[in-house]
């Protein structure tokens, strides 16, 4: 989305014309100030918690992967647009904004691909359980590293556009009704193309294996006895309906910015606040990402707290005893 802010928001910012009043201005700029906060300080202790973690899964795995993708979009996309376009510093470095316009598109894809990969890896662990077992961390760094290729690939598009003025630095590209359909198909289009897909394997199998007896439809029906292998856990269908989530805010979040610029493009409508406000609340998916993985998560994280609370009260126990024998 970097196309639509460079070549629409900041040219009119910077020639004096922009339609957003000062007051709404400085709203913007606070309210993407605690968005990044958020991000920074969620995805953070989402990484942390999950880093921290004796036993690996392969689900920890994979939300650290989108945790360190969120935490990147806040760093080097939510970040720098605050900066530079909100607090009106100018882009005066040509090396400086190239490396901006990477890293910051970089982000954006890899935030999106890490919710596909998640997506197809549960496909995955439904389908075929038996052999998930036998894959290691190979397969993990393989799939993950899938979403970060992709990002930087698809970032590459952004930096050989950049045009740079003695004062500033900008985007230009020749083909913007070409751009639009490209971004909404990188971001939109095929990501909930492949991810439905995903759901749609997942959701066949699941109801293949209910009507073979495999699975029963009463999850407290105990008489009947299930093959270990074939049972599709509690804790799976709950990763699921987790992933499910995210990828409806992300939907929710993304999908209003590109209709107003298809908007902007066809309907001639100019850039204002309402544009502003979408773009400004855009990278929220990356805020409640972690959010909604704690949410999910909270007694694991609170049985956690409660074991530090007993171990510090053991050892302030054995101090006073020791204590009293002195």
């Amino acid at each position: 989305m970097e196309y639509y802010n460079n070549t629409t928001t900041h040219s009119n910012h910077s020639n004096g014309t922009s339609t957003i009043s000062d007051h709404y201005k400085v709203i913007l700029k606070w309210l993407s100030f605690v968005i990044f906060l958020g991000i920074t300080a969620f995805n953070t202790l989402v990484i942390v918690l999950l880093l921290s973690r004796k036993k690996k899964t392969r689900m920890g795995f994979f939300v650290t992967n989108l945790a360190i993708s969120d935490l990147c979009l806040g760093l080097f996309y939510v970040f720098p647009e605050l900066v530079f376009s909100k607090f009106g510093v100018p882009w005066n470095k040509y090396v400086c904004y190239i490396v901006y316009a990477f890293f910051s598109q970089c982000a954006a894809y890899v935030s999106i691909y890490a919710i596909v990969v998640m997506s197809i890896d549960r496909l995955y662990v439904i389908v075929r359980p038996l052999s998930v077992a036998t894959k290691g961390q190979k397969y993990r760094f393989g799939l993950a590293s899938i979403s970060w290729i992709t990002g930087a690939v698809l970032a590459i598009q952004y930096v050989v556009h950049i045009k740079s003025l003695k004062t500033s630095c900008y985007h230009f590209i020749p083909y913007k009704e070409a751009m639009i359909y490209i971004d909404t198909s990188i971001m939109i289009i095929i990501p909930v193309i492949v991810i439905v897909i995903c759901y749609t394997g997942i959701i066949i199998t699941i109801r293949r294996r209910e009507k073979r007896g495999f699975i029963p439809a009463n999850r407290s029906d105990t008489d009947k006895i299930i093959p270990k292998e074939r049972v599709i856990s509690n804790a799976k269908i709950k990763t699921i309906k987790l992933l499910l989530v995210v990828v409806c805010v992300y939907i929710l979040c993304w999908t209003p910015i590109f209709v107003d610029a298809y908007l902007q493009f066809y309907a001639d409508i100019k850039d204002g606040l309402i544009y502003n406000v979408l773009y400004t609340f855009a990278p929220l998916n990356s805020f409640a990402n972690p959010l909604v993985f704690l949410i999910f998560n909270f007694k694991m994280f609170r049985s956690k707290k409660k074991k530090i609370v007993s171990h510090l009260m053991h050892m302030n126990t054995v101090k006073t005893s020791l204590g009293s024998k002195r």
